[in-house]
């Protein structure tokens, strides 16, 4: 709470002295029309200069009545004013406001019109700020004052109407920018952050916003807050190739170190990036959007993405560091080459590797409440495991004609993990102490290959919203894996016991599947289209599972268990057949449908008989657009996994047995969603409101039983009428001054409730589960030299059962994140970050809260600060831990891992070409803490 209030009362200090100046200032009023017509000309530049050297003061634009005021104005000082529109002639005046007259209304201006686009030559430091041309909004980025080192994006936060989120994300007017352009042309791909987060705003001369036209083709009936906006970069004269890019490397204390480069060449239409990059900081060497971008996994596709909280992820398979759960030292790296040949062919190359190595320790305690009893469950991990996974792709893109495109997508995978891992388990009762104990040594080895491809086809015709696709996947993955256990297990009630497990148990599993997608719109009148789309799905699983125990003598294993092996031949087909109506009323677009779906699945088993699965459904669909309001009703289908169904049980944790269920059910879900999302451009306020259900049947959940000595089973079954509901709302507001100074303030809620099923030891009770994380934050902005921001969480989880078996269960969590970065004196960066994390009631020997403080200092050296070295600390207040808690079922379970904690590190950075951009807080993915 001291760091809100810190933040309360620094945005206090600074808005009423901002608010009070401006009232000092003076003010230029008017009116502007058609000298013919005499209609108003909304939308003109107003723009107002200093008569000595055109400097531009400020400008405005002319209101849709075609009025203007232009505030903040020197007094006592020659000014011009310079009111620009596309063709009409320039108009001109000189004034001087005084404190006896701090305001001027030049009345109605007449503007004459001209056959040129700007009849006048304006001198070049009058360049209007803002003109438009059309459905174009060009800015004149000589206008916009930035830093020397600064990049597009900070360009972009510094034009009227335009925000840049934390994440780089950009909005124009509220609407969200898709693609970003460079004379035309794609800059390594689509993504507009590859260009705003990379090219130095120093080599931008022009900066034009209009509609995506390629989603309006796709979509006629888009509202109009939904059209995707593109930006067009126009370089200055000369600027046609380059290159950028960073190295950087450090060492620290305790062994510390980091090292990496990432580097972009760029000429015409051919882009080439190779990156590299290797640490032992638990934390990527790039920015996940960096690597998406640059690395190209944007251009060559990618589908599938895991993201772990403070930062790791992975991309297709490929870590690229920070996914572990422990103290993890990670390396990578790759190349990617993107082209366009004269034959309008885009092709893209790439190729990457992923390696970690992984030491973790780990408690995870579990309360489990019973109906007269509490089972504790404390087990203490200690694992070491390396992992690598290499991945090669593409991607061939063609516009075979101005309305026809099609795209092939191919990918390859290899992948291979080596873990070994020691875990000590203990079950305690509450009423009878101390029931069992299990020591188990465990090796994974696996191998992993995977194979996919998609091809893409779109064709739109001459008639307006007609538009015909084809989309094809094709995926294999086959997998091998042996897993040994070596396993004591000590039973102590209700009578003593000592079992012991020595097996081998090896998996070959292989997937196959190929997806088929025909789509048709077919615009029936002006107002109404018929849409029909067939899906054909072929899936084949093979998995095949054998245990074997070792030979007495030879040590080797070779004794085959025939209890614990099987084989699963699951292959089947999904046919989906869909049709509807797209009726547009308005402001109102209607989608009704309905969707056929057909399901035939062959489960054969080596050790029972077949099962052949048939269904048939007919499922509805709706979605409704009304301006801002999107809703959507919908129904999906899931078959169960291939181990689920697998009938052979899983001893490989002797105190905890798992078994397979041949019989399971497809899962049904009926769902829906409400999303509202709005931008009031006249107070930069940004509002989203979101709320989704799901209704499911036949739904997979666990049944459980926890015997006397304290084993536990648990088996995949199929349940009806669980349901649930989230939803959440988020407001920011955005104040800016002068263009230097800026305050955003927002709130969010959301808030989460399910109902379920709860089946042990044949007691039955339906869970009531809420979940509520308030969150509000605060940052301002200074001018650069200044940036605070400071966000604060409750989190609040319960849940509540019908049966009294069960004891209703409640906690609490708060966090709080602060982060200061103070840019003076000139070449000096100072920068702080302050997370809090606590919990309302840890279970008996884990911590409950933690404060994390990272600092940092850099200095900046070289032309154009290219050079920079930062010494920083981790973990100054020595208390990082990695906690949670969470609520499943009958049971709290609290999980505590050992962290890296404080230490020192000296790194140093140089930008190629100075592209690095600001110095300082969480945009710059090479100062992480």
């Amino acid at each position: 709470m001291r760091h809100t209030l810190l933040l309360a009362l620094l945005l206090s200090f600074f808005l009423p002295h901002s608010a009070k100046a401006q009232n000092q200032k003076g003010e230029l009023a008017g009116r502007l029309l058609d000298e013919t017509s005499k209609e108003a000309l909304p939308y003109a530049t107003v723009a107002v200069y200093t008569a000595a050297d055109t400097v531009m003061v400020t400008f405005r634009m002319s209101d849709e009545k075609g009025g203007f005021r232009v505030p903040g104005l020197p007094l006592g000082q020659e000014l011009r004013a310079v009111i620009t529109m596309m063709s009409f002639k320039v108009y001109r005046k000189e004034f001087v406001l005084s404190q006896e007259k701090p305001s001027l209304d030049l009345g109605v201006i007449n503007m004459e019109q001209s056959s040129n686009l700007l009849s006048e030559v304006l001198i070049v430091a009058e360049t209007p700020p803002v003109l438009v041309r059309n459905d174009t909004l060009e800015f004149n980025a000589a206008s916009f004052k930035t830093l020397p080192t600064s990049l597009v994006e900070d360009l972009l936060r510094k034009l009227p109407g335009v925000t840049v989120d934390q994440q780089g994300n950009i909005m124009v007017n509220g609407r969200s920018v898709q693609k970003i352009l460079v004379d035309g042309k794609e800059f390594f791909g689509s993504d507009p952050k590859v260009a705003s987060r990379n090219l130095p705003a120093d080599v931008i001369d022009k900066v034009q916003v209009m509609n995506d036209a390629e989603a309006l083709r796709r979509d006629p009936d888009m509202p109009e807050m939904d059209i995707p906006q593109v930006i067009n970069l126009t370089f200055k004269k000369g600027i046609k190739k380059g290159m950028f890019g960073k190295l950087h490397g450090g060492a620290g204390t305790d062994a510390r170190y980091e090292v990496g480069g990432i580097f972009n060449m760029f000429r015409d239409t051919t882009q080439i990036s190779v990156l590299g990059y290797s640490n032992n900081l638990n934390r990527p060497g790039f920015e996940m959007a960096d690597v998406r971008r640059i690395g190209g996994f944007d251009r060559s596709g990618f589908n599938s993405m895991s993201i772990r909280y403070g930062g790791g992820y992975a991309i297709n398979g490929v870590s690229f560091g920070g996914m572990g759960q422990g103290i993890q030292q990670s390396s990578g790296g790759g190349a990617n080459f993107n082209t366009v040949t004269k034959k309008r062919m885009k092709l893209n190359l790439q190729y990457f590797l992923g390696d970690a190595n992984e030491d973790l320790r780990q408690v995870v305690n579990a309360q489990q409440f019973l109906r007269s009893d509490t089972l504790i469950t404390r087990r203490d991990r200690d694992q070491n495991s390396r992992s690598q996974t290499h991945r090669v792709g593409g991607r061939m893109e063609w516009k075979l004609d101005s309305l026809t495109n099609l795209s092939i997508a191919p990918g390859l995978n290899f992948s291979y993990r080596l873990s070994n891992q020691n875990s000590f388990v203990s079950t305690y009762r509450n009423l009878s102490g101390l029931v069992n104990e299990s020591i188990n040594e465990e090796v994974v080895d696996s191998e992993e290959v995977s194979f996919s491809n998609t091809l893409s086809f779109e064709r739109f015709f001459r008639k307006k919203g007609r538009l015909l696709t084809l989309y094809s996947r094709m995926g294999r993955v086959s997998t091998l894996q042996d897993q040994f256990n070596e396993a004591e297990n000590t039973f102590y009630r209700p009578d003593p016991m000592i079992t012991y497990l020595d097996q081998l148990r090896q998996t070959d599993q292989e997937d196959f599947q190929i997806n088929n997608t025909f789509a048709y719109n077919e615009p029936m009148s002006k107002n109404l289209s018929a849409v029909f789309r067939l899906n054909v799905e072929y899936f084949r699983d093979e998995n095949v599972l054998v245990t074997y125990t070792p030979d007495p003598e030879s040590g080797e294993y070779e004794h085959l268990v025939p209890g614990l092996s099987n084989g699963l031949d699951r292959k089947g087909w999904r046919n989906y057949l869909t049709s509807g109506l797209k009726w547009k009323v308005k402001d109102v677009t209607l989608q009704p449908g309905i969707r056929f779906t057909s399901l035939h699945i062959n489960n054969s088993f080596e050790t029972m008989p077949a099962i052949e699965q048939r269904y048939f459904y007919a499922f509805p669909s709706l979605s409704v657009n009304w301006k801002q309001l999107h809703f959507n009703y919908n129904v999906d289908l899931r078959e169960p996994n291939a181990t689920d169904l697998q009938p052979v049980l899983d001893n490989t944790d002797p105190l905890f047995i798992q078994y397979g269920n041949p019989e399971l059910q497809p899962t049904v879900s009926n769902s829906f969603s409400f999303n509202y999302r709005k931008y009031d451009t006249k107070r930069s306020l940004n509002y989203t409101a979101y709320l989704s259900g799901s209704l499911t049947n036949d739904a997979i959940i666990r049944e459980r039983t926890v015997e006397q000595n304290g084993l536990q089973t648990s088996r995949p079954v199929n349940v009806d009428g669980n349901w649930g509901l989230s939803g959440s709302a988020r407001v920011m507001k955005d104040y800016k001054y002068d263009n230097k100074k800026k305050f955003t303030i927002g709130a969010n809620m959301r808030v989460t409730y399910g109902t379920g099923l709860v089946l042990l030891n044949n007691a039955r009770s339906n869970s009531h589960s809420w979940r509520f994380y308030p969150e509000v934050e605060a940052r301002a902005n200074l001018d650069d030299k200044f940036e605070l921001s400071q966000s604060f969480t409750l989190s609040h989880q319960r849940s509540t059962y019908e049966n009294n078996a069960f004891d209703n269960l409640r906690f609490n969590t708060r966090a709080a994140r602060s982060e200061i970065v103070v840019r003076l004196p000139k070449k000096l960066v100072w920068e702080a970050t302050f997370d809090y994390w606590y919990n309302s009631n840890a279970a008996p020997g884990l911590q409950n809260s933690y404060g994390r403080l990272n600092a940092g200092i850099t200095y900046l050296f070289m032309k154009n600060d290219r050079a920079q070295l930062k010494l920083s600390v981790y973990d100054l207040l020595d208390q990082n831990i990695t906690a949670s808690r969470s609520i499943r079922e009958n049971l709290i379970q609290d999980f505590q891992t050992a962290a890296l904690t404080r230490y020192g590190l000296l790194t140093f950075t140089y930008n190629i070409r100075n592209f690095g951009g600001k110095v300082g807080g969480r945009q710059n993915p090479l100062f992480w803490f």
